[in-house]
């Protein structure tokens, strides 16, 4: 029995990995496989059946793993992004939750036949929006700061609360407090209660971490288990209330200036990829056939209901007066996906519900899978569109960003430029930048400061390259923006000749661009040897071959995308390709300067008028 229940544990874990990386390749979000993946292990196969297989242990080790999920967010909650969406995100709490929890219980009353209990109860959960969905949605939709951190904020604050909200109504509706007045009082007293012991448990924390009380291996294994313990004690003062305590656990150690913070989030982050992908994965294969036989169409009317008409009013009365446009209203009006606490708490309540005589929330789980599908899909496919046509979010350019303003990745820059790719020059010494020549953006000051991610959205670059001459420094930018970038897109110059004994290890350092040798001292002499940036456009059927002595540097495709060339990989331009090339005098001589491509039409059209005037031509000629 023990090791058919750790085939299972392992089984579940490689169908979520599994899951988000099909997701990664395929730009789809994760949610949708991973849901599909325990349907699969569970329903349909009939491997996994997690009432069965975890008994009474599955309830708390959900509400754990939420808990953990929740703190993760909180990390993430910085008091300067509050300044600049403090009054969106007050408002949507404050006035925008409880106008969706009430139109949402009349809905589900008139449109999917709930009684008026269970019908509180749904409109309660289903304020609830998903940081575990919402976030992947931001990183891919390139949306602008304000409009991202109003949907992040609201999406780690909807979470407990909502769950905390939901608790009130069901614990209120099933217990059948005499007096609303003395029941309202103690929930509260509970929720305030839990809010002060995780800002508590914060404070005491980053109070022994700045007194060195704890080792700096055993910071991660700590906060872990401080999370347990919060999130324990939270639920024993209130129920549910952990959700807040672990909620705000975590937003207080954002704000206390913590040493390493990144590092404690990074290994938060990866926890909780593992975590979300095992959640939605057994939540799924806890689905039956009965449970989807209930989805009729009162609940696909009030689905319809709750997202195109329920969340646009809501959010459009809870903002009215802040002076906030149109377009950012109305796109906060639509984007918000249900995640994995909406599915968690109702697998809590659903059962227990019936238990107390309401058959009817035996909908519930197959309700909140529901609106979970229904909201990620629509959403996940139409937030980039959405922001792109209201304004709101990047285009899908392919932005470069080049830390160290040299005359040679200035030129880079400027070739880069040329060929129609959004790129930023940065130099933490504003006068490396007026001396050398570009005509690109540049920001002058420390990349790696708050500053930067205020002023340059650093989200939105998805190539780096550390130019500067200090190897060290170049590894230091590399390493820190491979963590978000990806090691694949994070390059550095090769280090210099001198330095080679003392080079940092592999992983603490970006991908070498171009390769060993050509190190910035190298790079800068050939320019002043007159070296230029070239564009080679590799014609459709021909055979691929690159001038000799040319230093082929990066690859754009006909779709747009660059790819950069790295030691550590392999250099294959295709047809169709354009590659940049760096070439000495006489090569660059028989080569052509670095243009945007014309597009497929105008070259279609180039190739119209060269074949009319060839027959205008021979017309002529014969007679």
């Amino acid at each position: 029995m023990e090791h058919l229940l750790l085939g299972k544990l392992a089984l579940i874990g490689a169908v979520g990995i599994t899951a988000q990386w099909l997701a990664w390749r395929l730009h789809l979000p994760a949610v949708i496989l991973l849901t599909a993946g325990g349907v699969l292990i569970g329903p349909v196969a009939g491997v996994v059946q997690p009432h069965a297989d975890f008994g009474e242990l599955l309830r708390p080790l959900v509400g754990l793993a939420v808990a953990v999920i929740l703190f993760e967010g909180g990390l993430s909650l910085e008091r300067e992004e509050l300044k600049q969406v403090g009054s969106t995100v007050k408002r949507i709490l404050l006035l925008g939750v409880p106008i969706t929890g009430l139109l949402a219980a009349l809905a589900a009353h008139l449109l999917a036949g709930f009684s008026w209990p269970v019908a509180f109860v749904v409109g309660a959960l289903l304020v609830i929006t998903g940081p575990t969905v919402v976030i992947p949605l931001l990183r891919q939709a390139k949306l602008d700061r304000e409009t991202a951190r109003s949907l992040k904020w609201e999406g780690i604050l909807n979470d407990p609360l909502g769950a905390i909200l939901a608790v009130l109504v069901f614990e209120y509706l099933v217990q059948q407090a005499t007096s609303p007045g003395a029941f309202l009082l103690h929930a509260v007293g509970g929720v305030l209660a839990a809010a002060g012991l995780g800002l508590a448990v914060a404070w005491g924390f980053a109070w022994a971490t700045r007194r060195g009380e704890i080792a700096e291996f055993l910071k991660a294994p700590v906060l872990t288990g401080l999370v347990g313990v919060v999130y324990a004690a939270g639920n024993w003062l209130q129920a549910e209330g952990g959700l807040i305590a672990v909620t705000l656990f975590g937003a207080g150690l954002a704000n206390l200036g913590l040493a390493n913070l990144d590092q404690l989030r990074r290994f938060k982050e990866y926890v909780g990829v593992l975590l979300i992908s095992g959640l939605f994965v057994v939540l799924a294969a806890t689905l039956e056939p009965s449970m989807v036989r209930q989805v009729d169409w009162g609940l696909a009317a009030f689905v319809a209901v709750l997202l195109v008409v329920i969340r646009p009013v809501a959010v459009m009365l809870a903002t009215v007066g802040l002076g906030i446009s149109f377009k950012r209203r109305l796109f906060l009006g639509w984007i918000a996906p249900r995640g994995i606490v909406c599915v968690a708490v109702a697998g809590v309540f659903g059962p227990r519900l019936v238990e107390q005589g309401y058959p009817q929330a035996d909908a519930l789980v197959p309700l909140a899978f529901l609106v979970v599908f229904v909201t990620v899909v629509l959403h996940g496919s139409t937030v980039g569109w959405l922001g792109r046509r209201l304004g709101l979010a990047a285009g899908p350019e392919h932005d470069v960003l080049i830390v160290g303003a040299t005359p040679w990745s200035a030129a880079l820059a400027d070739a880069l430029h040329r060929i129609g790719l959004p790129v930023v020059l940065a130099d933490p010494n504003p006068h490396h930048l007026t001396i050398v020549e570009t005509h690109v953006p540049t920001f002058a000051g420390e990349i790696l400061s708050e500053q930067a991610e205020q002023r340059l959205d650093l989200a939105r670059f998805e190539h780096v390259i550390a130019a500067t001459d200090s190897d060290s420094y170049n590894a230091l930018v590399a390493s820190q923006f491979a963590l978000e970038q990806g090691i694949d897109r994070t390059f550095q110059l090769a280090s210099h000749p001198e330095a080679a004994p003392s080079q940092l290890r592999p992983e603490a350092r970006g991908r070498v661009l171009v390769g060993d040798g050509y190190d910035s001292d190298w790079l800068d002499t050939r320019l002043r040897e007159g070296w230029q940036f070239r564009c080679l456009r590799l014609a459709r059927g021909a055979v691929i071959k690159l001038p000799e002595q040319a230093v082929p540097v990066a690859v754009l495709e006909p779709s747009g995308e660059v790819w950069f060339r790295a030691k550590e990989r392999g250099f294959r331009p295709g047809t169709g390709d354009t590659v940049i090339l760096f070439a000495p005098p006489d090569v660059a001589a028989t080569l052509e300067p670095c243009g945007k491509p014309k597009s497929a039409r105008a070259q279609r059209a180039e190739q119209r008028a060269a074949n009319k005037a060839a027959r205008a031509a021979n017309a002529t000629g014969g007679r």
